[in-house]
């Protein structure tokens, strides 16, 4: 479904300026329980304070040796050590997680490629189609769970027919659904990534949304990752811009994790040349932001502030998920993160109606999406029966 998401948010804060009772929960950006957007005055405090030296000159391409090593540290945490100890690791900076997305596609696919993705996603789609390559779908659910048998079935249908392969998992706090894989259900997609050493794996792990898990152990995963086997190449797609909430400044990286060191090599230059020939450079801004805060006495006031918004979020969605739950409102499983899904199979019918009301979401093939981060609880509360009455 082509849809254009940052417009339909555009076209609610346009009418937010003269109608107040808007609700927009349509995008994936965190507003405050009073409309403002961020949640994190140690972020604008240092953005405002970096000399024009970290903000002005171009950066390295990938993003400078800093960088790599302060991303890859922020994304293996206490795990780093054992990591680097086992496997070969590199990284190159991107603008916003979909840069790490896009340089994936056109490094590892070429036209007509099928890439592996869960038929309930993220709009990996308009990817694919800039990339010329199409896409090959397995279930993500089976009941309240995540759907492994058709995981690996499927898999094993390309794996028949193409040789590299690009499967993509979302995880934790899955956009559109909210739904965070367990650490058996994790370590059984690895198994099963480990069963096809015949094919070149690249597996494209989108952590996205690491920080907003509501997991006790939200890097544990990570180790999980020493266990794939050389022919498996991941790429990790992080992104700054939602971990700082710094969505316009495109803050990303891709970094590379395998047991090859013929893999890291192509990775190394591959990237590179993708970042060169695409965007030429990340802005220097979010590559200085990240390395500010991976300094220890910058790093501890954000985490307070971290902290309150993701249990912020998570009291939006308890509310909206119990009173759904109170009514009978269907949603796909959802554990943590930003958005929940309702289920319909009218969903551009329910968004315009929704419209008529001034409450904007996301129409997606199977149910709307709304986005918890961008609404207060006062918006929520009786935004699920408001729902309901539609769907009759």
């Amino acid at each position: 479904m082509a849809i254009d998401i940052l417009q339909i948010s555009k076209t609610a804060l346009e009418e937010q300026k003269t109608n107040p009772n808007v609700i927009n929960a349509s995008i994936g950006m965190f507003f405050d329980e009073e409309r403002h957007i961020g949640g994190m005055p140690s972020v604008s405090k240092a953005l405002r304070a970096l000399p024009d030296m970290s903000i002005l000159p171009y950066p390295a391409v990938d993003g400078g040796k800093a960088f790599k090593d302060h991303v890859i540290s922020w994304t293996f945490g206490p795990y780093e050590e054992q990591i680097r100890k086992e496997m070969f690791v590199d990284a190159c900076a991107t603008p916003g997680g979909s840069g790490a997305i896009a340089s994936t596609f056109s490094v590892y696919t070429k036209p007509n490629d099928y890439i592996f993705v869960s038929n309930v996603r993220w709009q990996y789609d308009r990817f694919a189609d800039r990339a010329k390559i199409k896409l090959f779908e397995h279930n993500m659910f089976d009941g309240d769970g995540f759907d492994l048998k058709s995981f690996d079935q499927q898999l094993g249908k390309l794996c028949e027919t193409q040789k590299q392969v690009v499967v993509i998992v979302n995880d934790p706090c899955h956009n559109p659904t909210g739904y965070t894989l367990s650490l058996d259900e994790f370590k059984s997609i690895i198994d099963i990534l480990n069963k096809y050493q015949n094919n070149d794996i690249v597996f494209l792990y989108d952590i996205a949304y690491l920080e907003y898990t509501s997991e006790k152990d939200k890097r544990i995963k990570m180790l999980e990752l020493l266990r794939l086997e050389e022919h498996v190449m991941t790429i990790l797609a992080f992104s700054g811009s939602k971990t700082f909430g710094v969505y316009g400044l495109r803050l990303g990286a891709a970094i590379g994790l395998t047991k090859s060191k013929g893999k890291i090599d192509h990775f190394r230059p591959s990237f590179v040349n993708e970042a060169r020939g695409s965007w030429s450079a990340t802005p220097t801004i979010s590559i200085e932001l990240l390395n500010h805060f991976s300094k220890k006495e910058n790093l501890e006031k954000f985490n307070v502030e971290l902290s309150q918004i993701k249990s912020i979020v998570q009291k939006r969605s308890e509310l909206f998920i119990s009173q759904a739950n109170e009514i009978g409102l269907k949603t796909y499983p959802f554990r943590s993160g930003f958005y929940v899904i309702v289920l319909t199979d009218k969903p551009m019918d329910i968004f315009e109606k929704l419209v008529k009301q001034s409450i904007y979401v996301v129409p997606m093939e199977n149910g709307i999406r709304i986005a918890l981060c961008s609404i207060s609880l006062k918006e929520i509360d009786g935004l699920p029966q408001k729902i309901k009455s539609l769907l009759i």
